[in-house]
């Protein structure tokens, strides 16, 4: 028989005093989405990010060998009398990941690196392998002369090509942001006819009021002659 609320356990925190919390004893389900809610100054961060994440990252730093733990900040341990059942904690803390929009959930938890190891074995068609599921890496592609030293010597031609997800237009981001301008001036039009389309600029404003200066054909001085009026596009 199916079990739909199968109990996984729960991590148990008791006599949890980190910062401002007092002896707080609490059950947190595991597989099950948790929200702790409060007012500010009550505790929240304590418990989760202070107690119960530090002393997850405390537990997996200390698998690590005496020489690799040289290397790694010393964590003490929380202020609780015991923690039971603790697991990998991943932690996400308030606030910002990043202001690159390449940042996610999937890549900051590395979620996103075996979702394209899965779709490069089990997709189909086959388009590659697991970075042409990445919007991160561009598409490569080269080629030369390379020398083999085999005998005399031998000279060939290689190509090469990497099959990247990255748009080329977007470059990942998801959006591209461009100049129109035709939003900026109507080039069939001069400037006395409202070539400029940019609000608060108008014809006769010193904004745009210029001569066109062209050195003279006939010339030999080095004297320059106005040419075309770029306000009524004559000369």
């Amino acid at each position: 028989m199916h079990d739909d609320n199968p109990d996984w356990g729960a991590i148990e925190v008791r006599g949890a005093r980190e910062n401002n919390l007092r002896d707080v004893n609490v059950d947190i389900p595991k597989r099950r989405l948790t929200v702790f809610t409060g007012v500010s100054g009550s505790g929240k961060s304590s418990l989760v990010f202070g107690t119960v994440a530090a002393e997850s990252q405390r537990l997996i730093n200390e698998t690590y060998s005496a020489f690799v733990q040289g290397f790694m900040p010393t964590l003490a341990r929380p202020d609780v009398d015991s923690l039971e059942g603790l697991t990998t904690a991943i932690i996400l803390d308030q606030e910002r990941m990043g202001a690159n929009v390449r940042s996610t959930v999937g890549t900051v938890t590395d979620a996103n690196a075996m979702l394209r190891v899965v779709f490069s074995r089990l997709g189909r068609p086959h388009i590659g392998g697991p970075q042409a599921f990445s919007f991160n890496i561009p598409s490569v592609t080269g080629g030369g002369a390379i020398k083999i030293d085999r005998g005399a010597g031998v000279t060939e031609s290689r190509s090469f090509s990497v099959a990247g997800g990255m748009c080329p237009r977007c470059e990942g981001m998801g959006t591209v942001s461009d100049v129109d301008l035709g939003q900026l001036y109507d080039e069939t039009k001069s400037l006395n006819e409202g070539a400029i389309k940019v609000p608060g600029y108008t014809a006769d404003g010193w904004s745009t009021r210029m001569a066109v200066v062209r050195p003279s054909s006939t010339s030999t001085s080095g004297r320059a002659r106005v040419g075309m009026n770029p306000w009524t596009n004559a000369l």
